[in-house]
């Protein structure tokens, strides 16, 4: 599935549930794991500079990545990349790696058990090339192996890729799949101010749909599989499932000309909001998932 896994490190709480995350997904799918710190250099220093201080940074930054895995106790590739922008060197690294997932953390502010996307996690998220999780903060210590994996699903080509990429997790690493699938309340009046006397009828059959949608992935992927139906806020719904899940799948509504995720603003707001990672994918990552490697793009720390 993943065979190359790209993890951002940068030597604090983020990177550390980063990498302790990609590492559960590194023993589950037996990829590559790829661990990518960015470095600043200011090309700006004067006419006087020599070249010291960007030796000097390299050095930094391969100390700092080589430190971090050592300390996770991974066994990880360490590359270093000369970039003021980490999620555009993580973007650029799973593009030269052939890499079908990147794992990132989130904003080291946020409250424990919470993911919430800070400059990194939104910078990697907006043009990613492929599928990326979010760790939630506090994850190396409260993260748990892959057990119950959610996913939401409302019959759009973006859930359907959403919900066979779950599926696949969930064979791949024994656990139980948990479908989600979340009506918003109708507005009585619909988009203009005048009352629908057949709005209710209109919701019946909604509903109806959607339970006989349920039940068609009930059927088709057995007993591996169990499906809701809630209603309210996809977003905040889908947070508060969260709670109960090791890991949730989303698709994402938009997309840029070249598959490039673009979030949409239910995947948007889960990366704020919920209690476990969130994998964002883009369409096509299930071939991206599996094509080989290409070369390597950015420096090998040694």
């Amino acid at each position: 599935m993943f065979k190359t896994i790209i993890v951002g490190v940068d030597g604090r709480q983020g990177g550390r549930d980063a990498l302790a995350l990609a590492a559960s997904l590194q023993r589950a799918f037996a990829g590559d794991l790829v661990a990518v710190h960015a470095f600043r250099v200011d090309h700006y220093l004067g006419r006087g500079a020599d070249g010291e201080y960007e030796q000097t940074m390299h050095d930094r930054a391969v100390r700092t990545v080589m430190d971090e895995v050592e300390r996770a106790g991974v066994k990880a590739q360490a590359v270093t990349i000369a970039d003021g922008s980490p999620g555009r060197a993580l973007q650029h690294a799973a593009i030269g790696h052939g890499a079908g997932l990147i794992v990132v953390g989130s904003a080291h502010h946020g409250r424990v058990g919470r993911v919430l996307a800070g400059d990194v996690t939104a910078g990697t998220l907006h043009g990613a090339p492929c599928a990326v999780v979010v760790a939630p903060h506090g994850h190396v210590e409260h993260g748990r192996e892959l057990r119950t994996i959610g996913v939401a699903f409302d019959g759009s080509s973006e859930s359907r890729a959403a919900l066979d990429l779950a599926h696949a997790i969930a064979k791949a690493v024994g656990a139980r799949l948990q479908v989600i699938d979340v009506l918003e309340p109708p507005d009585p009046g619909g988009p203009f101010p005048a009352y629908r006397p057949d709005w209710e009828e209109r919701e019946r059959l909604r509903r109806e749909q959607a339970e006989e949608l349920l039940a068609t992935v009930r059927a088709d992927f057995g007993d591996i599989a169990t499906c809701e139906l809630t209603f309210g806020d996809p977003a905040r719904e889908l947070a508060h499932a969260g709670d109960d899940l090791d890991l949730l799948v989303t698709g994402s509504r938009g997309y840029g000309p070249i598959r490039r995720l673009m979030l949409g603003s239910t995947s948007s707001k889960l990366v704020h909001h919920a209690r476990c990672p969130v994998l964002v994918l883009t369409r096509g990552v299930g071939d991206e998932a599996t094509e080989a490697g290409s070369a390597p793009l950015g420096a090998q720390a040694s």
